[in-house]
């Protein structure tokens, strides 16, 4: 007997593309990212960093979690592998966590080994990107109802951990003071929270 295979809840668009993300100069980035904190020589990487990635055809993907606002990498042609590690060694000088400033050795040996983790996902902006195939269509099969009730579930949750947080806190400095009662006949027993 078949077994029926219940569908994943989402898949996002996933497209074969060509991106086109070279020829702006540095000055077009400090204009764009004005008041964000970074660099000058941050700027050059973000330059040189889209030089690499600039004409390459890979995979990418478009996520519902971010409004479809951008494309997010996905995958890439093993003859790219080289182009595509230099550009994300350039985008690691500066990343906000940077675990490979000035060290392209760690990173390379990190790249090869397959260890390497850049914290988070390297998007591109919509007008860079030229679609050539969509590969995969986005496919959302969320119940409302379901996460509606996740979520009210989830936010039950929280309350009831705060709740015994709070009387764990307030009991605390509450000890018994009950005194054991020296009557051998405690019918009478002055003590109303005797032990005895």
């Amino acid at each position: 007997m078949r077994k029926d295979r219940k569908k994943p809840t989402y898949l996002p668009k996933v497209a074969f593309v060509r991106l086109h993300t070279g020829g702006k100069e540095v000055k077009e980035y400090q204009q764009e990212l004005k008041g964000q904190g970074f660099t000058y020589r941050q700027f050059e990487h973000m330059k040189r960093s889209d030089e690499y990635w600039n004409g390459l055809e890979l995979w990418v993907s478009m996520w519902n979690y971010d409004n479809h606002e951008s494309w997010h990498l996905w995958n890439w042609k093993k003859e790219d592998d080289s182009r595509v590690m230099l550009a994300m060694y350039e985008a690691e000088q500066y990343n906000p966590f940077r675990g490979y400033e000035n060290n392209f050795e760690k990173f390379k040996a990190d790249w090869e080994a397959g260890t390497y983790d850049p914290g988070c996902t390297y998007s591109f902006p919509l007008e860079v990107v030229e679609v050539l195939e969509v590969v995969q269509e986005e496919e959302d099969n969320t119940d409302p109802e379901e996460v509606k009730k996740a979520v009210k579930q989830a936010k039950e949750a929280e309350y009831q951990k705060r709740r015994r947080q709070r009387m764990k806190k307030r009991n605390r400095h509450r000890k018994r003071s009950w005194k054991r009662c020296e009557v051998p006949d405690c019918k009478n027993c002055p003590f109303p929270l005797c032990e005895n």
